[in-house]
């Protein structure tokens, strides 16, 4: 008889547990949408090769916020979103797609390097309401020695539509776009001051 109850509570356990892992909700994924513009013509910067970089925190899969009312050095994920990839691969794949650009060590003719460093990738709630995506980075143009050429750092924030992961990660991707934009701005003036020849395909 003991043997007997102990089987049905094993199973009422079972059937609980089994129960409420049906009910959870799924968690929402979430990338950079379909393939970013090309900005800039098929011949421009042949031998310009791309590498983003981020710190060991921004390479997981989570939607990443802050708090800047309560306790800022925080830093928060939402536990039902997540992006597809580590935001450094997706970042990578929509400036590759904006610039034209190849991945790092990915092409022979490469001849300098754009090498874009994270620093901030997040939503940050200035209250319960109101939020932003911050993007900050710096950016190293670097040549076939490994000299760097120029620098630039770059602080970009969009307005979330929604004080939610899904308004953050609309922000953030606007964010990655407008970076693209302004790293093709950044590359056409060094181009008119001949700062960037060396990195023409040979």
């Amino acid at each position: 008889m003991k043997n007997v109850l102990t089987l049905l509570l094993a199973l009422l356990v079972s059937a609980c547990v089994g129960g409420g892992s049906r009910n959870a909700s799924p968690s929402v994924v979430y990338d950079f949408g379909l393939p970013a513009t090309r900005l800039v013509g098929e011949d421009n910067w042949p031998g310009l090769a791309l590498e983003v970089r981020s710190p060991v925190w921004f390479e997981s899969l989570n939607v990443d916020y802050r708090l800047a009312y309560d306790d800022p050095l925080r830093h928060r994920e939402y536990a039902l979103s997540r992006w597809a990839g580590p935001p450094s691969a997706l970042l990578t794949q929509g400036l590759k797609q904006q610039l034209g650009t190849v991945n790092a060590g990915g092409s022979p003719a490469a001849n300098c390097l754009l090498r874009v460093e994270l620093q901030e990738f997040s939503q940050v709630f200035d209250s319960p309401q109101s939020s932003r995506g911050v993007l900050q980075a710096s950016v190293s143009l670097i040549d076939a020695q490994g000299q760097v050429i120029q620098e630039l750092q770059v602080a970009i924030e969009r307005p979330a539509p929604t004080a939610d992961a899904q308004g953050g990660v609309n922000a953030l991707v606007a964010a990655g776009t407008e970076l693209g934009q302004q790293l093709v701005d950044w590359l056409a003036s060094l181009e008119n001051d001949n700062a960037i020849a060396g990195c023409r395909s040979r």
